[in-house]
């Protein structure tokens, strides 16, 4: 079975993370700059089930959608949260919301296998055990995210055989970018992969993240 993860821009403007595994092998891991690549690379594997780390639905004007609340219920007390979910925030100039484009432009009959993953809650609940404070954010240098995105990486490596590890002490600029963008891109297919073998929490009716049931 294929899983396909796709760590998804919010702009145009901005390259996406794609990333295909199978079993416990990464397949493919880069980045894409349009929708067109990304839906007809997803095509290329019609049985393969479809990760996005982006809204994929939102009905809400303002605030929250109604899995975002129930998310928050399960993981505020672990210090992981969600930005607000809702089209006042999220459409652009011309009114679209491009997760909601790329939702459009995917066949009929492949958007039974497309699912909304969080990468963070897979890392906290797979891996780390709590958050990891791999994504930019004020008060945290270039130092400290690299180690963070190491860690990430010794993880993934750990876990999926394949050829996508680089030396991230060496990377800046756009190519550590792109980087972390491939990572969280083979975290969203991973989440599928583990959810497949392993009990999980569904929230709502299309969105996948996975949980350890004890």
């Amino acid at each position: 079975m294929y899983f396909i993860g796709i760590d998804l821009a919010w702009s145009q403007n901005h390259s996406s993370g794609v990333a295909l595994i199978q079993d416990d092998e990464v397949l493919f891991c880069d980045t894409m700059d349009s929708l067109e690549d990304i839906v007809q690379f997803i095509q290329k594997y019609p049985d393969a089930k479809v990760g996005v780390d982006a809204p994929l639905w939102i009905p809400n004007q303002t605030g929250n959608r109604e899995i975002e609340k129930l998310f928050l219920k399960d993981y505020s007390s672990k210090k992981l949260g969600v930005y607000p979910v809702n089209r006042k925030l999220l459409e652009n100039d011309l009114g679209i919301i491009r997760s909601e484009k790329l939702v459009d432009m995917i066949p009929q009959k492949l958007k039974l296998n497309l699912f909304e993953v969080y990468p963070h809650v897979t890392i906290l609940e797979c891996f780390h055990g709590k958050v990891l404070p791999y994504k930019r954010k004020k008060g945290r240098d270039i130092n400290f995210i690299k180690e963070q995105l190491n860690t990430l990486q010794n993880y993934l490596t750990a876990t999926l055989k394949g050829d996508f590890a680089a030396d991230i002490d060496l990377l800046k600029g756009k190519a550590l970018k792109n980087h972390e963008d491939k990572l969280d891109a083979i975290v969203c297919a991973y989440t599928l992969a583990y959810c497949e073998k392993n009990p999980y929490k569904l929230y709502g009716d299309i969105f996948m993240v996975p949980h350890n049931f004890e």
